[in-house]
């Protein structure tokens, strides 16, 4: 139930609407701005991760 309160996860869920909308529903957006809204995400789920695990103190820092 805790996954449906993380923005990590529906920042996943978003993206991929996006992406499957593109493609099912043939919104005909360009492949570029589709590329740069995916690594928006990514870049913004591996950061909110990252700051996750230092305040969890299960950090990358050794």
């Amino acid at each position: 139930m805790n996954k449906l309160k993380s923005r990590k996860f529906w920042m996943a869920v978003v993206t991929a609407s996006v992406l499957v909308a593109n493609e099912g529903l043939g919104l005909d957006l360009p492949t570029e701005d589709i590329m740069t809204v995916a690594g928006v995400a990514i870049a913004y789920i591996l950061g909110e991760a990252y700051v996750d695990g230092q305040q969890k103190g299960d950090g990358f820092n050794g």
